[in-house]
């Protein structure tokens, strides 16, 4: 896998190994909009265009490089494997975690790291947030009831106006 030099700013483009591909190479343009992958199959040519948010996240992996030394890879994970594209594979852990927060903050993805169980974890761990009480003015009722209306508080029972029962009432027409 190498990076191609003639990528814009916005943009990353890799070429990665594809073994049913003709010539065994793939080209993969990175935005931070969609991956757009092409290769030669059987002599027709292919092109795929996967929205970014299709991607489970940034995964990063340890794995045994061509020379037998462990490597960590940063991968788009996806659900259909074939769709996954490797970032980078480099040696130093420093510079891996740098690229994957990196990678991770450009494409909106999270972070991802293997499980025991072969599956993937996330690693962005949110904090849960308290959801605000809802407010009246931005539910359907305001565009139904005029602006003063939509402002009053709610009834509430402790409130309410007594009822005077046995009482004369005093009217006049006048």
């Amino acid at each position: 896998m190498f990076e191609a030099s003639h990528a814009r700013a916005d943009e990353a483009v890799l070429v990665q190994r594809d073994w049913r591909a003709d010539g065994g190479a793939r080209r993969v343009r990175v935005t931070s909009s969609d991956i757009l992958i092409s290769r030669r199959f059987g002599g027709v040519k292919m092109r795929i265009s996967v929205p970014v948010p299709a991607y489970q996240g940034v995964l990063l992996d340890l794995v045994a490089a061509e020379t037998g030394e462990p490597c960590y890879r940063l991968s788009l994970a996806h659900r259909d494997r074939d769709l996954d594209v490797v970032l980078a594979e480099v040696e130093d852990e420093d510079i891996a975690t740098g690229a994957w927060a990196d990678w991770a903050d450009w494409l909106g993805l999270p972070r991802l790291a293997p499980t025991e169980e072969g599956g993937v974890a996330d690693m962005d761990l949110p904090l849960p947030a308290a959801r605000p009480a809802p407010r009246r003015g931005a539910s359907s009722v305001r565009r139904r009831r005029p602006r003063f209306l939509a402002c009053r508080k709610t009834g509430d029972a402790a409130r309410q106006a007594a009822v005077h029962a046995g009482e004369r009432e005093i009217i006049s027409y006048e």
